[in-house]
């Protein structure tokens, strides 16, 4: 079984990836016995896993349940204040640890409920997707969406724990296990080929990977991931570059009311325009810019983007909460491994990257 820990001084924490990693948890999570739990889901999840999760945890202290709506377009200043409002409800204490089972929403939403109920409660992440067990559960990054923008209000608050048992992918739909790949994609496009060319080469089916391979990418992702936080744990500088895929990827669901593409697959073309303009700015050669693009185009189909008004994305891109002075940074590749912040994309530049996008797809 992996583990990773996260090194952030007295916030450190682990994460713990494993096939049945759930009936593990009482001993994993040892330190919070006699603690009151609320354990934060959806429905759709919660039917599948919650009742599980819940025999798992009572071995360490009382559950509370609280169901969350499914969707990203819940994920939302106003679903955040009904979570408050059941914890209230529930008669939780700041001694609370809030768990979060689910995928990215449920992760965000939970985490900076956790954040914010009385100025700050523990919380653990369990994560659901592939994209939650190797991105939104690790870097305390929580927080939720705001029409204009991709999680404009949020903070930042670290888990005590993250609990990534893989077994629960295996009820994961085909397009949430792709949209994970996307990610795994971008972290070893960041900083690790061997884990670019094992994502590129498995692709985007989870039956394709072995259980141990699986485990492996995941640890490999979430270790790229703590390498940076440990260093930029608050987005500074150097966590920027976690951005990759991201920042065009974000437009692209705020254009759209976060209802045509899964977080993942607007990452995957996020990449694709960041491939674009890597090559126009000369960071990367030809072969390179093609071989990332076979890589994304390799994880399988995504909603198009060929429809979508460019003064739309733009304006969505001008909102991003990264923006300084009027202009957006975007981490483009100069190699397979390796990541550069470029701070004067310009609107006549990106105007050219959406064309081409747009041809593609």
């Amino acid at each position: 079984m992996p583990t990773v820990r996260v090194p952030l001084g007295r916030r450190s924490y682990s994460v713990h990836v494993g096939r049945g990693l759930l009936g593990q948890a009482p001993g994993l999570l040892d330190g919070l016995r006699g603690r009151r739990l609320a354990l934060v889901s959806n429905a759709r999840v919660f039917a599948l896993h919650g009742r599980a999760v819940e025999r798992a945890l009572r071995h360490v202290g009382p559950v509370t349940r609280l169901l969350l709506p499914d969707g990203e377009r819940f994920k939302s200043v106003a679903t955040w204040r009904r979570l408050l409002d059941q914890m209230v409800a529930a008669g939780l204490g700041r001694d609370a640890v809030v768990v979060a089972l689910g995928g990215g929403v449920v992760g965000d939403l939970a985490g900076f409920a956790a954040a914010s109920f009385m100025r700050g409660v523990d919380f653990v992440q369990v994560p659901t997707t592939l994209l939650a067990m190797v991105d939104s559960s690790v870097g305390g990054k929580v927080g939720v969406n705001h029409p204009a923008g991709k999680n404009l209000v949020g903070a930042f608050h670290q888990p005590l724990a993250v609990l990534a048992d893989t077994a629960l992918l295996d009820t994961l739909p085909p397009r949430e296990a792709q949209g994970g790949a996307y990610e795994m994609l971008k972290c070893g496009l960041i900083g690790d080929r061997p884990l670019f060319e094992s994502v590129r080469r498995h692709g985007g089916r989870l039956q394709d990977w072995s259980s141990v391979a699986l485990e492996q990418a995941i640890a490999a992702s979430v270790a790229l991931k703590a390498r940076i936080v440990s260093k930029d744990e608050r987005e500074g500088g150097l966590r920027r570059v976690l951005n990759l895929g991201h920042t065009l990827g974000h437009a692209f669901e705020a254009a759209t009311a976060y209802r045509r593409f899964t977080h993942g697959e607007a990452v995957g073309w996020g990449l694709l325009g960041a491939a674009w303009l890597a090559r126009r700015r000369g960071l990367i050669d030809e072969g390179t810019g093609e071989l990332i693009v076979h890589a994304v185009e390799r994880l399988g189909p995504r909603p198009p983007v060929r429809d979508l008004e460019a003064g739309a994305v733009l304006t969505a891109l001008a909102r991003d909460k990264k923006a300084r002075a009027g202009r957006v940074p975007f981490v483009l590749p100069t190699a397979i491994g390796r990541v550069e912040i470029v701070p004067d994309i310009g609107r006549g530049e990106l105007r050219q990257a959406l064309r081409a996008l747009s041809a593609s797809g």
